[in-house]
């Protein structure tokens, strides 16, 4: 849906409009002031791949999960950065065996993409591997893990935070899957949009769980002690946001696949057939 507005524009760049307008065939100067915010709001988007802590905790005997070829030649690492492709900035902070997988894998294959990498040198929880990269960070931002498979779009989670942050001041939009399991997830439960509450790797039944990408402000970095501390986002942070109901909730419609074992990664090759 449209909404009509007006503008007050500078005399000069109005003529600037006018001759790109004319230049790249747009239909009118609204095709065009619409297309040059798209773009603005696209290329200034930001993600962080989160892969810190033991490296050997993220391979299957001994490849890295996120390097495996699930589907003909494609890893999830390749899947994630197809979504990437009109995001200004990715941030992939990780241990050094970590980083220089995914530099080997990603550097030659998406020039187009710009990826910085941070080392992490010791492993205090993945709040504290987020913390590494503060300071680069502009207001908002996508986090994620290195070893889930999505298929949900990027940019509309990250439009449905801003949403959640004018009503109802969110620091978080996470991520939530409507899944039927007695599986180690962390399970969530939700009143309108907001996470009510939040427990991690709980055993029994549940119908919500986390799937850990979110959006975030970096007002959540308010919640992460200095120092050399460990610190979890699920046990640490989300439980002290939801108290000040600072978390909103991101139902998918699509299936997600966290990577643990053989067994998890033949599923999703086969659902990918």
């Amino acid at each position: 849906m449209k909404k009509r507005l007006s503008l007050t524009l500078d005399s000069e760049l109005l003529k600037q409009t006018d001759k790109f307008i004319d230049n790249l065939n747009f239909d009118s100067r609204s095709s065009f002031i619409e297309y040059c915010i798209s773009s603005y709001f696209q290329n200034s988007s930001t993600a962080v791949i989160l892969a810190g802590g033991n490296p050997e905790k993220l391979k299957l005997g001994k490849k890295f999960k996120f390097l495996i070829p699930i589907k003909e030649d494609k890893t999830i690492l390749d899947f994630l950065f197809d979504k990437f492709t009109d995001f200004g900035k990715i941030f992939i902070v990780g241990q050094k065996e970590v980083i220089s997988a995914c530099f080997e894998k990603i550097s030659d294959k998406y020039k187009n993409t710009e990826v910085e990498y941070i080392e992490e040198r010791k492993g205090l929880g993945n709040a504290k591997t987020l913390e590494l990269v503060k300071n680069k960070l502009p207001q908002n931002f996508l986090v994620l893990p290195i070893d889930q498979y999505y298929e949900f779009d990027f940019f509309d989670l990250m439009r449905k935070h801003n949403l959640n942050y004018t009503i109802s001041k969110s620091i978080i939009t996470l991520t939530v899957a409507p899944v039927t399991t007695t599986k180690e997830f962390g399970r969530v439960s939700m009143i309108g949009n907001n996470i009510v509450k939040h427990e991690e790797k709980m055993r029994g039944k549940k119908n919500l769980i986390s799937a850990f990408a979110a959006v975030c402000d970096k007002q959540i970095f308010n919640y992460i002690p200095r120092g050399d501390i460990r610190w979890e986002l699920q046990r640490d942070v989300y439980p002290k946001l939801i108290k000040q109901n600072y978390i909103s909730g991101y139902l998918l419609n699509n299936p997600i696949f966290n990577i643990h074992s053989e067994q998890d990664l033949k599923r999703l090759k086969k659902y990918l057939k």
